[in-house]
């Protein structure tokens, strides 16, 4: 059974287990390499996914907290900002162990020091006209978070570890 338990990243071993208990958090890259741990959120306009080609849900996105209109948004707590020298509307690039995507810069006070935060929902020039920056170049608006987050999985329930911090990210000024 320990056997098991470790090939399927838990710490627990013998009865442990089979009670409730502490796990820490499995996360993808090394702190040293990616210091930050990102997490996305949904916006409370997007309905299924595709929201991003109109232009109602552009023209209104700052309605989600810390996003802005018009634009794909990477948060980043101010001290953070500062530590990379990173401003406000910098092109940003988030660097994790299995992608990379490009956006905007936001510095907002709304995320913990050490987190990135973005909306899901950006970076498709396929949906159309308005979720493009550019449709005739394939230009997105934004990035895709599918981009950065690992297809990983819990080994003993299979359900995905997508929206629980699973990867670090790095951050490069475009």
């Amino acid at each position: 059974m320990d056997d098991i338990l470790k090939t399927c990243k838990y710490e627990a071993k013998g009865e442990q287990a089979f009670v409730p208990h502490y796990e820490p958090a499995f996360r993808w890259g090394k702190p040293e390499e990616y210091p930050f741990i990102f997490f996305e959120h949904r916006s409370r306009l997007n309905r299924e996914g595709r929201s991003a080609n109109c232009s109602w849900y552009q023209d209104c996105k700052d309605v989600d907290p810390g996003d802005e209109r018009w634009d794909d948004v990477a948060k980043i707590n101010p001290l953070d900002g500062l530590k990379l020298g990173v401003k406000n509307g910098d092109r940003i690039r988030l660097i994790s162990p299995t992608g990379q995507l490009e956006c905007t810069a936001k510095l907002w006070e709304g995320v913990r020091p050490g987190t990135i935060g973005k909306c899901y929902g950006q970076g498709h020039w396929a949906y159309g006209r308005i979720a493009a920056q550019d449709f005739e170049k394939r230009l997105p608006r934004g990035g895709n978070n599918n981009d950065i987050l690992p297809s990983d999985f819990d080994r003993l329930s299979g359900s995905t570890t997508r929206h629980g911090g699973v990867t670090r990210i790095r951050v490069e000024k475009v």
